[in-house]
């Protein structure tokens, strides 16, 4: 992942600790209406023989899919899905403030994919120096952790939804902004930070030079910080930076990767057997499996609606129904 936004490597299922009962694939593949080819043509393309194994064994028993009448939570699919095991999103005193340019258009102001400032460790120290004396007035103890990742911690952030990261790039972030008494603050200074910033020696340089400025932040909270003490579950992020519709080759290598790891070993959970259960989520969707009895008639309901992964994933990409 660029310039230090986190991200986690795919664990095994038993690797010398106690058995992940609930695993999450998150950004397992893109919203169909965002691809720029054919979505049959790109999952066609998939080999992944341990998953398939695996979804020969497993049903989807309950999904996910936004709509009007509900509408997108603060999190993303990947980070609300462990409430499935009944695990609770903490929302306490520690968050991460990433640095981000807002582009201020005639009716809204849209967050840029923080990754494309390619902001280096230098600017981005220099830039929260600056902002320092701001955040210690409003109670908020900033330390400088990665260019794009610094860490937070304040007694006005507890119980404050914030949302992802994700969720918000390249959408109008007036729908993402928390409406919480505490929220007025950080509003009011992530309006300041954009007038402190308008001239700061950081983006005049940047500006000379036509790369995108730093003009404000945005709050948010990662896995750890949600889910302090998993047991049950964890959550694959290795899809994040890989994107279907631009760089075919680079996504078939993630899928691959996560089926000889976690897809060998969930196969090998299940001829023990071991109770096991995933998660397939897109940035909007969520689509949840467990294993079925070896009955005679899920044996006859495979053989007429036989299962795949390419199936599943269309079905994901698409918000319908698989069968």
């Amino acid at each position: 992942m660029n310039a230090g936004l986190t991200s986690t490597a795919t664990p095994r299922v038993n690797e010398d600790f106690a058995p992940i009962q609930h695993w999450v694939i998150a950004h397992a593949v893109q919203e169909a209406s965002t691809l720029h080819k054919s979505v049959e043509d790109a999952l066609a393309s998939l080999y992944l023989p341990n998953l398939q194994k695996l979804f020969s064994q497993m049903a989807c028993v309950s999904k996910f899919t936004p709509s009007d009448a509900a509408p997108l939570d603060f999190l993303m699919p990947h980070e609300a899905a462990p409430q499935i095991m009944g695990a609770k999103p903490t929302l306490g005193k520690e968050a991460l403030m990433t640095p981000c340019h807002w582009q201020v258009g005639m009716n809204d102001v849209v967050l840029l994919q923080p990754e494309e400032l390619a902001l280096n460790e230098t600017e981005s120290r220099q830039l929260l120096s600056a902002m320092q004396p701001y955040f210690q007035e409003d109670g908020l103890a900033v330390v400088y952790e990665s260019p794009l990742i610094w860490r937070v911690s304040a007694d006005l952030l507890e119980g404050l939804p914030l949302a992802s990261i994700d969720r918000v790039v390249g959408q109008s972030i007036k729908a993402w902004m928390p409406e919480h008494q505490h929220a007025k603050k950080l509003q009011r200074l992530q309006s300041e930070m954009q007038m402190l910033l308008y001239q700061h020696p950081v983006n005049d340089e940047r500006s000379f030079n036509g790369r995108w400025t730093v003009n404000s932040f945005w709050l948010h909270r990662n896995l750890d910080q949600l889910y302090p003490n998993p047991s049950e579950f964890a959550v694959v992020t290795d899809l994040r930076n890989t994107d279907l519709s631009s760089n075919l080759k680079l996504w078939q290598q993630a899928w691959e990767h996560i089926d000889a790891t976690l897809g060998a070993s969930l196969c090998q959970a299940l001829d023990h057997p071991q109770s096991v259960t995933l998660t397939l989520c897109s940035d909007t969707s969520w689509r949840h499996y467990r294993p079925q009895p070896a009955t005679w008639r899920n044996k006859l309901q495979r053989w007429l609606r036989p299962v795949s992964v390419n199936k599943e994933l269309h079905a994901l990409s698409s918000g319908v129904s698989a069968s």
